[in-house]
């Protein structure tokens, strides 16, 4: 779509307005005043928007006739809710194609004291870097003493005991622990490892004395915006493959959850772990609380119409709202069922039951089958119960039969997803070749007896009723 103004000299006018919020890597620096266009579900007339023009150019005429910044102008006052506080506008015409739009377009006044403001924070930077990590080690010191963190993923259980260690270990199955499923225990019979531990070399200066022995060195970091803690533990289990001691940094973030957990950990070189944990604690510090985002200011546009397209305009509205109530979504269908549509699970009706997750034995039933040379089938009248011809069984177990030679067979009855249904033929694979494989690969050979659906290989014949 290609837009064209009339006049948006005024943005270019607007003063500058440094961001108020903290300075983000994301930002477009040259994005500032940000604005967002908003086209509102509502018209002006042409004679309206004529007046408003008029009226802003009389009123900027007068200001700078006046020359006196200190007068209050007399634009109309605009606010909204990513603006803030109520500010001036200006007006402008917008154009797309054939259809013009009424712009309102907020002035953004620049900050007077912005250059103060900068300059007193940059020097308490350091400061509050400082004082967000002391409040930060008093906040997480409530997990010291309190159970240990755990995380599990694959084979492999993680614990995290605050200010003491991690180790990687392989939990018990809940089988084997009684059914019981947490905290998980660690299985005896399988090596276990310390990732890091506290001791002398990683305690905490800044730490009490009688406290030094069980702290470790908690550093305050910033990226993207977000500061965390940093704890850095060495001293673990020693690597076969590097020949060092394994290591670990835990990372603590702010999230407003009821629990402390571990949201994840990767190896991210040989022996050398990243652990993040998620914390409530740290939320109660402005610190450590995410960047709000940043809004922009919005210009809220209207459509013009004349006083002869008002009355198609509303007409068209109303359309539009009776095809919002009246047009339903399709239907949601999902293997041949209508979701939603309560066709089943009243008056007797019941949901037909997928094929997919049923056992061999459910899905299909046996009416015929050859084993070891003996025939066996069911009778006529359990073939007449199962809405099956017994002509065209006969004619089935024929073919089945040219097909299967000397071979054993089976005729099972299935019903598909679509309620038809279906006669299949089996056929199992010859039992000297079963038995010279078997030898072949040195496995255990299934006995000859078995039914032919546990064999390894199976010819399949399939006809529709």
């Amino acid at each position: 779509m290609i837009w064209s103004i009339l006049t948006l000299a005024a943005l270019a006018s607007v003063p500058a307005h440094a961001s108020e919020t903290t300075f983000s890597v994301n930002d477009d620096l040259f994005a500032f005043p940000q604005y967002e266009v908003v086209f509102d579900d509502s018209y002006i007339t042409l004679d309206e928007a004529v007046r408003s023009l008029d009226r802003s150019e009389l009123e900027k005429a007068e200001a700078r006739e006046s020359k006196d910044v200190s007068l209050p102008s007399r634009s109309e006052s605009f606010a909204s809710e990513s603006s803030g506080p109520a500010a001036e506008v200006d007006y402008e015409i917008l154009t797309s194609g054939d259809q013009a739009y009424f712009c309102k377009i907020p002035i953004v006044k620049r900050s007077t004291n912005n250059q103060t403001e900068e300059k007193a924070t940059e020097s308490e930077v350091q400061k509050e870097l400082a004082r967000a990590a002391d409040k930060g080690r008093e906040l997480l010191s409530g997990m010291q003493g309190s159970q240990c963190l755990f995380y599990s993923t694959g084979w492999w259980t993680y614990s995290l005991c605050y200010n003491q260690q991690v180790r990687q270990f392989h939990a018990l199955s809940p089988g084997q622990t009684g059914g019981r499923v947490w905290p998980p225990q660690e299985d005896p019979t399988t090596p276990a490892f310390v990732l890091g531990k506290v001791d002398g070399t990683t305690k905490d200066p800044a730490a009490p004395d009688q406290q030094s022995q069980n702290s470790v060195s908690t550093e305050l970091q910033t990226k993207s915006e977000t500061s965390y803690l940093v704890q850095k533990l060495e001293g673990g289990t020693s690597c076969d493959l590097t020949g060092k001691n394994r290591k670990i940094e835990i990372e603590f973030h702010c999230n407003p959850q009821l629990t402390d957990r571990i949201g994840w950990i990767k190896e991210t070189s040989t022996c050398s772990y990243l652990m993040i944990v998620y914390t409530p604690r740290l939320c109660s510090d402005v610190a450590f609380l995410p960047p709000k985002e940043s809004k922009a200011h919005s210009i809220t546009c209207q459509q013009i119409l004349t006083e002869d397209q008002v009355p198609e305009w509303k007409a068209l509205r109303k359309e539009e709202a009776k095809l919002v109530e009246q047009g339903a979504e399709p239907p949601l269908v999902v293997g041949g069922v209508q979701v939603g549509a309560m066709t089943y699970s009243k008056d007797g009706k019941k949901l037909e039951r997928g094929r997919i997750v049923l056992t061999q034995d459910e899905r299909a039933e046996t009416i015929a089958m050859q084993k070891d040379g003996k025939v066996s089938a069911i009778s006529k009248a359990d073939l007449k119960k199962l809405e099956l011809d017994p002509a065209d069984i006969e004619k089935f177990r024929k073919e089945l039969e040219k097909l299967a030679g000397s071979k054993d067979w089976k005729i099972e009855r299935l019903d598909d997803v679509d309620g038809q249904i279906q006669l299949r033929g089996v056929v199992s694979e010859d039992e000297k070749a079963d038995t010279a494989k078997a030898n072949k690969q040195e496995d255990t050979a299934k006995p000859a007896g078995e039914e032919a659906d546990e064999t390894g290989s199976e010819e399949e014949f399939k006809e529709e009723i």
